[in-house]
């Protein structure tokens, strides 16, 4: 559960637009981040083992996939930006939740 889920709940009590943009940014910084953190080994492993013209199938995957990832988790983290500041626009401060 979201450190922030109590703000979630307060911007949909008061039905503000925000409340979708919150909702899929912790669902995108999830889908992001965990896979990140678990592929995070065997892409650095990967990444300094072997230069890139000798780099086998699987750890080019292995890298690919662990970039997607980290874009995911970026975006995600962007789209509950938005909702905070939409928010704040209107009076309700994240801090306060």
């Amino acid at each position: 559960m979201s450190l922030d889920y109590s703000f979630y709940d307060e911007l949909r009590k008061r039905q503000h637009p925000a409340a979708k943009w919150w909702l899929w940014g912790d669902i995108l910084y999830y889908l992001g981040l965990l896979p990140a953190v678990i592929l995070a080994i065997p892409a650095l492993w990967s990444l300094f083992r072997l230069p890139f013209s000798r780099m086998a199938r699987w750890q080019a995957w292995v890298l690919s996939l662990f970039a997607l990832f980290i874009v995911i988790f970026l975006v995600g983290t962007r789209l509950k930006l938005k909702a905070w500041k939409m928010a704040a626009k209107d009076g309700i401060n994240v801090r306060d939740y």
